[in-house]
């Protein structure tokens, strides 16, 4: 049985998280924004995938209405059923979607009584869209993905549980604009780039890391040179105990990530490496040339204490900062050194593992991620 993934915002990130999971021969993008996969995965455990749909149909483009698709597989209940529709790769519009929405509402009229949920915009309705309607609870959602004259036709089966990353995102005890606000999502793509049973952060800031890490079972130990930090990670850790009883343990220490002595145990280091300071406008080239040399040489002093402890293939996979400058994006530099410092940049069939950078509109300083193993 195969799958389809709906990715997020940046869908090389959700990319690089399912060939990390289930390896390059499971994943095969499908357009832009969604890959087949062949096996169905807990959607709570996928950072980077906004929807999973059962496939129905794969064949050459035609109208849904006309497409070879059983109608008795579509759970109709007693009483009123809501259904929607989602287009994704498709050069069509909302108004195109509407009135597909509507035929189908007519074939499946004698089954039962319809409730057809359109977009609010666009060409296909969000993950909170399908939840607020209960589109997997009693109704359905189709989704259509296109790629030139191949089309798929996909019944969805799990959505992203939003309300759940909002929780542990802002009802998290202490979070702090000073080390920046890593999103959940992101850390969980971080951490399922790896799979050692312990993460080790040694840039724990508020500990988001290391709650992704948690989430997804794995034990979590980590450090900061900063007490503050240490103290705020260990609130929210304490925290989410409160909200998962039955997570693995934790630690967190006060030491510098230059100096610290790893665990004695098999791990990954997984961690947002820090960024720099905050910026309330963009920097000029010679501000970045100077954060670019001082954190630089935090990250090389950083990565050569680490390898001088980790046995080879060990997993490392950080964010290093990229600032916006007037003449766009510049990074650290890193990956020209890795060789040098006793690491290898992890390759990627269907991704470029050089370019996975992650900035929002209107911010200055990005993250670049590098997923490492050493050498």
């Amino acid at each position: 049985m195969h799958y389809l993934a709906i990715l997020g915002r940046q869908p090389e990130f959700g990319l690089v998280e399912l060939e990390s999971l289930l390896g390059s021969d499971s994943v095969h993008p499908f357009g832009k924004s969604t890959a087949i996969i062949d096996r169905e995965l807990d959607l709570n455990r996928l950072g980077g995938t906004q929807k999973l749909g059962r496939i129905l149909y794969r064949g050459p483009t035609r109208d849904l209405n006309e497409a070879p698709i059983s109608l008795d597989e579509l759970p109709i209940r007693e009483g009123k059923t809501s259904f929607g529709l989602s287009y994704y790769g498709a050069s069509i519009t909302q108004r195109y979607v509407m009135a597909a929405g509507l035929t189908l509402k007519k074939r499946l009229r004698s089954k039962g009584s319809m409730r057809f949920v359109a977009p609010q915009t666009g060409t296909h309705l969000t993950a909170a869209q399908v939840k607020f309607n209960g589109l997997t609870r009693g109704g359905f959602e189709l989704i259509v993905a296109t790629r030139k004259n191949e089309m798929i036709i996909a019944r969805t089966e799990q959505i992203q549980d939003i309300d759940w990353y909002a929780v542990r995102d802002y009802q998290r005890p202490t979070r702090s604009a000073s080390v920046g606000m890593l999103p959940p999502k992101l850390a969980q793509i971080l951490v399922n780039t790896t799979s050692a049973p312990l993460v080790y952060d040694p840039f724990t800031g508020t500990g988001v890391i290391l709650q992704e890490a948690l989430l997804l079972n794995r034990a979590a130990r980590g450090s900061d040179l900063s007490e503050a930090m240490v103290t705020a990670a260990k609130e929210n850790l304490t925290w989410l105990n409160g909200q998962r009883p039955d997570l693995p343990t934790w630690s967190i220490e006060l030491v510098d990530a230059r100096q610290l002595r790893l665990p004695d145990e098999p791990l990954a280091i997984v961690s947002e490496g820090y960024l720099g300071p905050n910026m309330g406008k963009r920097p000029t080239l010679a501000e970045v040339n100077r954060l670019r040399r001082e954190l630089g040489d935090l990250y090389a002093e950083s990565l050569t204490n680490w390898a001088k402890q980790l046995p080879s293939g060990a997993e490392v996979s950080i964010t290093a900062p990229m600032w916006l400058t007037a003449k766009g994006w510049h990074k650290l530099d890193i990956i020209d050194r890795l060789s040098d410092l006793g690491y290898n940049l992890e390759s990627f069939r269907h991704v470029d593992s050089r370019s996975l950078d992650y900035h929002r509109p209107n911010q200055i300083v990005g993250r670049q991620l590098l997923i490492l193993r050493k050498q």
